[in-house]
């Protein structure tokens, strides 16, 4: 069949790029792939060298000093992206057209007038997305011909709510042939300087720990528009010594086997790949056990520690007996080592094929 996935960007770093590439590889080896951006269609992730790629060139930077500018720029792109969908799609005539954002999602229904043919593979959790995404959620994914969600619990809000959908995780980005030695005194840190990642409370929970004191580094990697708040925290707290920031790498399986613990967090995730990477190497993990994501991924107290909600001092607790003791670090990710290879690629590649198949293939 001939897939078009379309998506905004695929130049971030960002796990749902990371995913989106994962996903064109398992497709292309049994379909026709054209990749259709806003941009150039650049890819911080590899992609095969034989997949298509379109450019719709819609220009996505907005002026965040003018409201009435931005509400200009999203409406004039908006209708642009619809009409050049519309007139790459007859071109191109695909069989299935792969989204991952309700906007996404929109602008394609738009564009053909069905949702028949569009399979949405979601990535961020229900709880997440602002009214607006909500209300697109809610009125168009009962009508995709296929829905796939990552986590268990927005696939049971999804079904309760009268929208068939297909649990789908995401599958392992890497499974290093030799696991972290842990005896690194790193605790790692990886995502997108945003709200929803709350480093600034991971700012606040490291400053309270007894191993920042004792030679262990907090290393966060990404970037993002909090940057300077962040760093600035940093300097208020006198915590420069003790905490690092770097940029994203296409190298990253090398700094989680050099990592030794690995916290998140988040206010909600829709899988949290990251978690399941640090976990692949051997990396125990510490996370709040928010709405959706990682109680998926960690059982508490066999491969990690999910932490209550917003309780601060428990997750100071767990991360110091981590740092202070290298017995139960390997306990842990050695089973977190095991436990994550049902996010196997080749098993979640056959699963999201089964279900193309079953959904799009003429009966």
């Amino acid at each position: 069949m001939k897939i078009a996935v379309y998506f905004n960007s695929m130049l971030p770093a960002g796990g749902i790029e990371r995913v989106i590439s994962k996903h064109i590889w398992f497709l292309s080896a049994n379909h026709e792939i054209t990749l259709f951006t806003k941009d150039e269609g650049i890819s911080f992730y590899p992609l095969p060298d034989f997949v298509n790629r379109e450019s719709l060139n819609v220009e996505m930077s907005l002026d965040m000093n003018s409201r009435i500018q931005r509400i200009y720029k999203i409406a004039s792109g908006f209708m642009k992206t619809t009409l050049t969908l519309r007139k790459k799609f007859k071109h191109f005539s695909p069989d299935i057209v792969y989204v991952a954002s309700p906007l996404s999602l929109l602008e394609v229904f738009v564009s053909q007038g069905s949702c028949r043919k569009i399979l949405v593979t979601e990535h961020s959790s229900f709880s997440a997305y602002n009214s607006i995404y909500q209300f697109i959620s809610k009125f168009l994914y009962k009508r995709v011909g296929l829905l796939t969600v990552p986590t268990t619990a927005d696939s049971d809000f999804y079904s309760s709510h009268g929208i068939k959908n297909s649990y789908l995780p995401n599958p392992l980005s890497f499974f290093p042939d030799f696991p972290a030695s842990l005896d690194n005194k790193i605790v790692l840190n990886v995502g997108r300087f945003a709200d929803d990642k709350r480093h600034e409370l991971l700012i606040n929970i490291w400053s309270k720990t007894k191993g920042k004191d004792c030679g262990w580094k907090l290393k966060i990697i990404g970037k993002g528009e909090n940057s300077e708040k962040i760093n600035a925290l940093i300097t208020k707290l006198k915590l420069e010594n003790s905490i690092t920031i770097l940029a994203p790498t296409k190298d990253i399986e090398s700094q989680f086997v050099s990592s030794s613990i690995f916290v998140l967090t988040s206010r909600n995730e829709g899988f949290g790949l990251v978690l399941a990477e640090a976990m692949a190497s051997g990396v125990p993990c510490v996370a709040f056990n928010c709405p959706s994501g990682p109680k998926d991924i960690i059982t508490d107290s066999q491969n990690g520690y999910l932490v209550e909600e917003g309780n601060q001092s428990q997750f100071v607790r767990h991360l110091d007996n981590l740092m202070e003791n290298e017995a139960l670090r390997k306990m842990l990710g050695g089973q977190a080592r095991i436990d994550i290879q049902k996010f196997d690629e080749l098993i979640i590649s056959e699963r999201l094929n089964i279900l193309i198949n079953a959904c799009f293939t003429a009966k």
